[in-house]
């Protein structure tokens, strides 16, 4: 997240290298007091945690604070006796940005942090809206089908993503079709990066009266335009949980090379 700081040791140390996950970087300020930093979260968020990786020059009295709006603050935490080193703290607040507010170095030289961690209690990150634990949205790339589900809706909705996903070898979409318990007529193709699953506890409780299947139709062999025979790059998709009923004298077909597990 964007960080902060009252001041800067020099560029090498900026306010960003307290946040950026590396260890080997840090923000050190200016050889005065006070001093702080900050970093804004995004957006309102209940905060549990707050970790201090401290460089030799640590701040031997420090505040944590917590603001809305960068201006006006509220102290959940202080000590005049901290030892540096490596701390968590724990925290209980609510806020858009939190600040460490430097008011007595332990040494000669500035503030020095390593890493300035926030963590959430997972409680209102504002990226996961709430969600019925019986009934979850999965997000609309997760389509749930259950018995009562249309026959024509469900079957449209494979048609779409098989389409789709036909020769998506590289693209950044993914998909599930996910059948609760019960008894289905589909035809299942499977394109890349698609995953269709029965929901029961065992198998032989999703019955689906069709094919799931990946067909080598996509990929030219040889100068032949034509010619598509060919599964050896048939990767990434996969059937599982469900007992599949071949209709009569057909066969089923899994041409596929790798990381498609049925």
């Amino acid at each position: 997240r964007p960080a902060t700081a009252s001041s800067t040791e020099n560029a090498g140390t900026p306010a960003s290298a307290a946040v950026d996950g590396n260890t080997g970087t840090r923000w050190s300020s200016l050889f005065s007091d006070p001093q702080w930093i900050q970093v804004d979260l995004g957006s309102s968020t209940p905060i549990c945690r707050v970790g201090l990786n401290w460089e030799a020059a640590y701040g031997s009295a420090y505040q944590i604070q917590i603001s809305d709006n960068a201006s006006s603050w509220n102290t959940i935490y202080s000590t005049t006796t901290s030892t540096g080193g490596n701390q968590s703290v724990d925290v209980t607040g609510t806020a858009r940005y939190v600040r460490i507010n430097g008011t007595a170095r332990a040494t000669q030289w500035g503030y020095s942090l390593w890493e300035l961690s926030v963590f959430g209690n997972g409680n209102g990150d504002p990226s996961v809206p709430p969600t019925d634990p019986r009934n979850p949205d999965l997000g609309p790339n997760t389509y749930v089908v259950s018995p009562s589900t249309p026959q024509s809706e469900f079957q449209g909705r494979l048609n779409q993503i098989a389409s789709q996903q036909h020769t998506n070898q590289f693209g950044n979409e993914r998909y599930a079709v996910l059948f609760k318990p019960g008894t289905y007529n589909a035809d299942v193709n499977l394109g890349f990066y698609t995953q269709v699953a029965g929901l029961g506890l065992l198998p032989d409780q999703t019955n689906l009266n069709g094919h799931v299947r990946v067909e080598a139709d996509w990929l030219q062999q040889g100068d032949d335009p034509n010619n598509k025979g060919n599964a050896t790059q048939n990767f990434w998709r996969s059937a599982e949980n469900m007992a599949v009923h071949l209709p009569a004298g057909q066969v089923e077909r899994w041409a596929v090379s790798q990381a498609a597990p049925y």
